[in-house]
C-alpha cells in the first residue's frame, strides 16, 4: 500500500507511507535549497534523518549517514522520482 500526500502550499514537500517486507515505513521528504544539486532532506519514523540528491548526471546520491535498509531507500527514491515528474519540483 502506498499513500502519498502533497500540499499545494508547499510543493517541495512529500509525505509518504508504504510497507516494505511487512514493515510500515512512514515519513516525509522536503526539498532544501542547494545551488549545486537537487537535494531533499528525508525524515523516516524510527531512523536518523539523511539527505538524497541528484548529481550533474541525474544519478541519485545518498548521504553517508543514511542508515535505512537498501529496499527502503530504493522505495523512497522511486517515490521522489515519480513525484518529480508531478508537482514536487
Amino acid at each position: 500500500m502506498i499513500s502519498l500526500t502533497k500540499f499545494d502550499m508547499l510543493s517541495d514537500y512529500l509525505n509518504f507511507q508504504f510497507d516494505v517486507q511487512g514493515k510500515p515505513i512512514k515519513g516525509f521528504c522536503m526539498r532544501i535549497q542547494d545551488d549545486f544539486h537537487e537535494t531533499y532532506a528525508v525524515i523516516v519514523d524510527g531512523y536518523h534523518s539523511f539527505c538524497v540528491w541528484t548529481d550533474s548526471s541525474s544519478t541519485w546520491r545518498i548521504s553517508k549517514n543514511a542508515s535505512v535498509e537498501p529496499t527502503v531507500l530504493q522505495r523512497i527514491i522511486a517515490e521522489l522520482s515519480i513525484s518529480k515528474q508531478g508537482s514536487l519540483v
